[in-house]
């Protein structure tokens, strides 16, 4: 292969890298800003994620279900900015996330149907989001703050369809149980 061929090879590899994160930008930084409470920090947490991405392209490119492993390298740069903060003694979530995950709640009951109503604070329903296990956590926030449909957030998750609503009326009922509320209509 000579020099220009590489360049071009370099050059549509670049394109198609470019065009996926175009593509799932949003979700890495919704994930990452609802899991580290931060702006910074998660657009930082993205940035390395995507340089290992990058690094790994040429594999990624090979694998079946390119997100899921891409959500895979966010998830564990995640993982080591909370570590990292926690270390610092640093982490504490922030309440100034708090008026998305209310917005976002509202909106899958909305559309749901499925209304968690509670008596609790802003601050207590962002708690129980947090305290949720992580596929549910990460499920609420792909579905309801960051409305990425079902079929994508089962890609990211290596999960059906079927699993991705399953997880979230799972999730929804967790709510209402940790807030002390009903959800459809029952007790």
């Amino acid at each position: 292969m000579n020099e220009s061929d590489w360049a071009v090879r370099r050059s549509s590899r670049l394109l198609t890298f470019d065009a996926f994160c175009d593509t799932h930008e949003r979700a890495w930084s919704g994930i990452a800003r609802a899991r580290l409470g931060d702006e910074d920090e998660a657009r930082r947490v993205v940035e390395r994620a995507k340089d290992r991405m990058w690094q790994r392209w040429a594999w990624i490119l090979r694998q079946q279900v390119p997100a899921f492993h891409t959500w895979t390298l966010l998830k564990e740069e995640i993982g080591a900015a909370l570590a990292e903060a926690m270390i610092r003694a640093e982490y504490r979530p922030r309440p100034a996330t708090v008026p998305g995950w209310v917005v976002a709640v509202r909106r899958s009951a909305a559309r749901t149907l499925d209304l968690v109503e509670a008596q609790g604070s802003h601050e207590e329903l962002y708690a129980a989001i947090r305290r949720l296990s992580e596929r549910r956590h990460d499920v609420v926030v792909l579905r309801y703050l960051v409305d990425l449909p079902d079929s994508v957030i089962a890609d990211y998750l290596g999960m059906t369809e079927a699993n991705v609503r399953s997880t979230a009326t799972q999730a929804l009922d967790r709510l209402a149980v940790a807030l002390g509320g009903r959800r459809g209509g029952q007790r």
